[in-house]
């Protein structure tokens, strides 16, 4: 718990600010989230993940550990409100950007915190800055993050990521 809060305001700090740089090299998605899953996993042995890639080897400009730490939030959130449910990664190439889903069937978010889910101190059990985090860190990539949820099954929280000519695998 304690080591996710340091590692969560470390990449606010980073990110956060109007001189902020983000670091980015072309990374293999595949990888990056083969890596946040074996992170979580560690954490959370019990937690059961299945993950969906496609087939084809696609490489994005990122900045590697910040996305890792954003799927590693997203996954504990996942987890917190499962509590022993199903947790799915699934990402995908769609119009030209790679988009990544981590779906779970928990108890959902309440719909009136569902609009503020994302600012800074918002918290539903939590620390109230993994969803502010991954939220800064996605649009640092010129990306957009979005939660659709529903009481009582489950919640599913997708991202995407430009990908230029030339980065196509």
């Amino acid at each position: 718990w304690l080591i996710r809060i340091v590692e969560n305001l470390l990449s606010v700090t980073r990110i956060d600010g109007e001189n902020a740089r983000i670091n980015t090299e072309d990374e293999v998605v595949e990888e990056i989230i083969s890596s946040a899953v074996i992170k979580f996993s560690k954490r959370f042995p019990e937690a059961s993940v299945e993950v969906k890639m496609p087939e084809e080897f696609l490489m994005v400009a990122m900045d590697g550990v910040l996305i890792e730490q954003v799927l590693v939030n997203l996954l504990q959130n996942a987890n917190t409100h499962t509590q022993g449910g199903r947790i799915e990664v699934r990402a995908f190439l769609k119009d030209g950007k790679y988009q990544v889903e981590i779906t779970d069937n928990g108890s959902g978010i309440a719909p009136e915190l569902l609009p503020h889910v994302f600012e800074r101190g918002v918290s539903d059990g939590g620390t109230g800055f993994g969803l502010f985090l991954s939220k800064s860190v996605v649009e640092s990539h010129h990306g957009k993050i979005w939660i659709e949820s529903r009481q009582g099954e489950g919640t599913k929280v997708s991202f995407v990521l430009p990908v230029y000519e030339g980065q196509r695998g």
